[in-house]
């Protein structure tokens, strides 16, 4: 039977009504987005008086990393702490490096494990920098009266990396200005049996959400990735309740606004390339 009434017309082409849908998801998305982290920030708890701002490698954003022009200038530009990675030559020497092996970094090419102290110092790590003794960065540290937060870095490549770093510190009169750090939970296990009164602090990188329960080697703090804390920051108000010190690290999303947002989560310090960020966010809060 015909009742008078005309089909119901769809109005716009699929691309407008695609649009619109588009729209539409997009502003749920961002009213979730604000519930997530809104919710956190009110229940965060207490914040740091000031996170510290760690310089990377030095002040790797402006000088060759992980060379005492790039620590110095970390220091200059007022980091709180200095940064670094601690490997093994051939002979013996602890020496400041990131990657196992020296090309990516200066003009040479190997792995550090198999190079001699003065074969790496030989090498240009950029400007006509060398590679620095673990010793060197610590008399510059001591200098300027600034903590240090050495990593043990491929310590299965090193049998006694961990017990020289703590000769070293000792032989500085640091080991009090220190934190030492790892990813690797049997190296904290041998610095604590080792020195048990030294800070330490476990390192954790892409997909690890969980900072709760008991650390390797009864880590005082703990160091997630940021980009795992800006996905999750529930993590630090956890790493807090049990009295742990939360201090972030960036794999790639390294910006004004991202620290921006570390400080805001209650970060207790941030490792950046350019530590001038660091301090910046805090003092325009």
């Amino acid at each position: 039977m015909y009742s008078g009434r005309e089909p119901r017309q769809r109005t716009g082409n699929w691309f407008t009504r695609g649009l619109g849908c588009l729209t539409q998801f997009v502003a749920l998305a961002f009213i979730l987005l604000l519930l997530y982290y809104g919710s956190y920030l009110l229940l965060r708890g207490p914040i740091p008086v000031r996170p510290v701002a760690i310089a990377h490698r030095g002040d790797s954003a402006h000088q060759p990393e992980s060379t005492l022009a790039a620590f110095r200038s970390a220091i200059d530009a007022g980091a709180d702490w200095l940064e670094m990675d601690v490997q093994m030559s051939d002979d013996g020497h602890l020496v400041v490096i990131h990657d196992t092996t020296v090309d990516r970094t200066t003009n040479g090419s190997g792995r550090v494990a198999d190079l001699t102290l003065a074969q790496l110092q030989a090498l240009d790590a950029g400007n006509g920098e060398q590679i620095p003794t673990f010793a060197d960065v610590l008399a510059l540290a001591s200098g300027a009266n600034i903590p240090v937060m050495p990593e043990a870095k491929s310590p299965e490549l090193y049998p006694g990396l961990e017990m020289q770093m703590v000769a070293e510190l000792n032989a500085a009169n640091y080991a009090d200005r220190a934190v030492i750090q790892s990813f690797d939970s049997a190296s904290l296990t041998r610095l604590h049996e080792s020195a048990p009164d030294l800070p330490l602090c476990a390192l954790y990188g892409l997909g690890h959400f969980r900072l709760t329960g008991s650390q390797p080697g009864d880590a005082t703090a703990v160091c997630p990735m940021a980009e795992m804390v800006l996905l999750y920051p529930w993590m630090l108000r956890q790493a807090h309740d049990e009295g742990r010190k939360v201090y972030v690290w960036f794999g790639a999303l390294e910006h004004p606004w991202t620290i921006r947002l570390l400080v805001e989560f209650g970060a207790d310090g941030v490792i950046a390339d350019d530590p001038g960020l660091v301090l910046a966010a805090w003092q325009t809060r």
